[in-house]
């Protein structure tokens, strides 16, 4: 079964291209990486096919339903992370992270506490006191704490170190942490 099924998919910003004619399949089980140089259509696909643009061609549907009909519907069992999130910087993670499960009307304490160890984040800590790369563990945990059927990520990886890239963190963290100038 296709999860998603995006045919001659177009889009244009006034007379630039956004996308032209894209499609392609993602079958359930599948891990689609989604490749390209910068300026090429992948955000702008990812956002089609949310129904957080419109595109003025083709049609793209997630779970057999299509995008633009069942947007809100669909955007229910999916876990979304931008290529740039923004938050609000006065927020606590953990009173930011039960404010987006709220949305799902269902109880994600317990998800948020495991993501949150998996991720190495700290709760407690205010948004605008985190790196870059805390606040995109803040998107991470935020795209996965409802147990969503797809998840579809924009650029995921940038601003993680390598550990996380490669998930590597938790088999890790018993590493004395890294001081510059000590020798690898």
């Amino acid at each position: 079964m296709n999860v998603i099924e995006i045919k001659n998919l177009t889009k244009y910003y006034g007379r630039q291209r956004g996308i032209i004619d894209v499609s392609f399949n993602v079958e359930e089980g599948e891990i689609f990486g989604f490749i390209g140089p910068n300026g090429a259509g992948k955000s702008t696909t990812i956002r089609a096919i949310l129904s957080l643009i419109y595109p003025i061609g083709g049609s793209a549907m997630i779970f057999g339903k299509d995008c633009l009909k069942y947007g809100p519907e669909i955007k229910k069992e999916i876990g979304y992370l931008p290529s740039e999130a923004f938050y609000y910087e006065n927020m606590r993670v953990i009173d930011l992270l039960k404010y987006s499960a709220s949305f799902y009307r269902k109880d994600c304490s317990k998800r948020i506490t495991e993501l949150a160890e998996i991720m190495n984040l700290d709760l407690k800590r205010r948004i605008s006191d985190l790196s870059f790369e805390n606040k995109k563990k803040v998107g991470i945990v935020q795209d996965l704490l409802h147990d969503p059927k797809l998840i579809i990520l924009d650029e995921p990886t940038i601003g993680l170190d390598p550990l996380m890239q490669q998930g590597n963190y938790k088999q890790n963290r018993r590493l004395p942490p890294y001081k510059a100038g000590q020798p690898d």
